[in-house]
């Protein structure tokens, strides 16, 4: 399968950095109670591991599962988490997809950003179960929306900019309704320009479902799952307290039995 971010992994975190640095509290408060557990924290679609560097620094003991298929991303990945040697002791990436992990039978943990828009809806039931299934009690799960709306037109803007020497790297996002209701196609523009002038650029183009924040209430709530907002556009997830409690007593049932 082509690696669609062969080109953006050089300019994502450029992006990234701006959008998770006021959002790093509520992640880390968010994933906190991992460190009462002896679960791992997952990282869906790990990128080049700006959660990761959040997460682990804010929980320093806890395990975290960077799952990542870029090969392009997974290259800046490495080079962050082996840059904090008591971070790589106890990062483990996996170079696959969700559904081609293993993953332990608890989660303390599990981030789903910048992903979802890659799920069908089947696929994301699939999510929202596992989520309900897996989940430490008093654990969560943060999500994030779509940054774009499914029913109209937004003109490219820049998300991001930074300069390297006597070039500025650029980083555009726009987008469109797609064919199918419910999906936009995602524009992505990486520009590198001197004086002003493009030395260099790559466009690429790729549908999404638009998740919105209602369909994600609706979709996680069916699932058993309590949806609270942590921002415009993060949403926390954690099994409710009923179905919290019926996991215990036949985990308690089953043990028994043995």
């Amino acid at each position: 399968m082509a690696d669609i971010y062969r080109d953006a992994a050089e300019f994502y975190d450029i992006a990234g950095r701006p959008y998770w640095k006021p959002r790093a509290t509520a992640l880390a408060n968010a994933m906190a109670p991992a460190a009462q557990t002896n679960s791992p924290i997952i990282d869906i679609g790990a990128g080049t591991g700006l959660v990761v560097e959040i997460v682990g620094a804010a929980l320093a003991d806890v395990p975290i599962l960077a799952i990542e298929p870029s090969a392009a991303m997974r290259a800046a990945l490495a080079s962050r988490v082996q840059a904090d040697p008591a971070l790589a002791r106890r990062v483990t990436i996996a170079a696959t997809i969700l559904e081609e992990t293993t993953l332990p039978d608890r989660l303390g943990g599990v981030v789903a950003c910048g992903v979802l828009g890659y799920l069908t809806p089947e696929d994301r039931h699939r999510l929202w179960q596992l989520l309900a299934d897996r989940l430490a009690p008093g654990c969560r799960a943060v999500v994030d929306a779509a940054p774009f709306p499914a029913t109209r037109t937004v003109r490219p803007i820049r998300v991001g900019a930074a300069r390297f020497g006597e070039c500025r790297h650029e980083i555009w996002l726009g987008s469109r309704p797609a064919a199918v209701p419910g999906r936009i196609e995602l524009t992505t523009i990486c520009r590198v320009l001197r004086d002003d002038r493009t030395v260099r650029e790559s466009v690429s183009t790729q549908e999404w479902w638009a998740m919105d924040m209602r369909t994600i209430l609706a979709e996680a709530t069916a699932a058993g799952l309590q949806c609270r907002r942590a921002g415009w556009d993060l949403a926390t997830l954690a099994v409710s307290s009923t179905d919290s409690l019926n996991a215990q007593l036949s985990a308690a049932t089953a043990s028994t039995k043995r």
